[in-house]
């Protein structure tokens, strides 16, 4: 980033005395300042005096977008956010989704509610991140499974990861790639080679929340879009009923 200094040009005026002073010394005449009067240091005819220095304005702090997006895993309560998610092969979209997700960190509780084009519940997935329950659009449980067993079988797991961001980068080799005032983008390498995969995570310029976060492995790629995101608000009633109450 680029930093411009505004410079500051003093320009310094000459007033000419009109009218002599019948008591004033005669020209060469040197006069004693009168006692306890400041003297003014004297410039050389032809000169400007020199401005006084000036103290340099202090460097605003740097924010570390790492340890800024780790933060989230304390600062995050509630999450409320439509996502839209593609998965594409050798840049032939194979698969699109997109819905509602919500989170509750006490709890560890997350809902995903999977619409059909015409904005309609179509499937909805509610875990405690112990158990996952999956259900139709009338509401009722089809089946059941381990939480590790589905997350581990999705091509996006990092969308799932809200409240566990730290564990994520200490499991990588994460560098910023990229930044903006808009974004920052985080490149996460896997410690484990045999992974094979690139993580990116697109944050908000400001609050280094994810607004995008992206797989890549081979000619396979998972992208998921974050949108109309709200943190940290009261969520509705009952969206985690079905897990709560087992």
């Amino acid at each position: 980033m680029k930093r411009f200094i505004s410079s500051f040009l003093l320009l310094g005026l000459a007033v000419g005395a009109f009218g002599a002073d019948k008591n004033a010394p005669a020209a060469g005449q040197k006069t004693a300042a009168p006692q306890g009067a400041a003297v003014a240091p004297i410039t050389p005819a032809g000169q400007t005096a020199a401005p006084a220095p000036q103290k340099a304005a202090p460097k605003a702090a740097q924010t570390d977008p790492l340890k800024a997006f780790a933060k989230w895993d304390k600062k995050l309560t509630t999450l409320n956010t439509a996502f839209e998610q593609t998965t594409s092969y050798d840049g032939v979209v194979i698969s699109r989704s997109h819905g509602k997700l919500f989170f509750q960190a006490q709890g560890q509780l997350l809902r995903l509610d999977t619409l059909n084009d015409e904005e309609k519940t179509e499937q909805t997935a509610v875990t405690d991140k112990k158990v996952l329950r999956i259900l139709d659009a009338s509401g009722k449980e089809i089946t059941a499974m381990p939480w590790a067993e589905w997350v581990n079988g999705q091509p996006n797991k990092a969308l799932f990861d809200f409240g566990h961001y730290t564990a994520l980068l200490q499991a990588h080799e994460a560098t910023v790639f990229d930044s903006t005032p808009q974004r920052t983008v985080l490149k996460l390498l896997p410690k484990d080679k045999s992974a094979g995969y690139t993580l990116y995570l697109l944050l908000d310029g400001k609050d280094y929340f994810p607004q995008s976060i992206i797989i890549e492995s081979d000619l396979m790629k998972t992208q998921a879009d974050l949108k109309q995101t709200v943190k940290n608000k009261p969520l509705a009633k009952n969206l985690f009923k079905e897990v709560i109450k087992k």
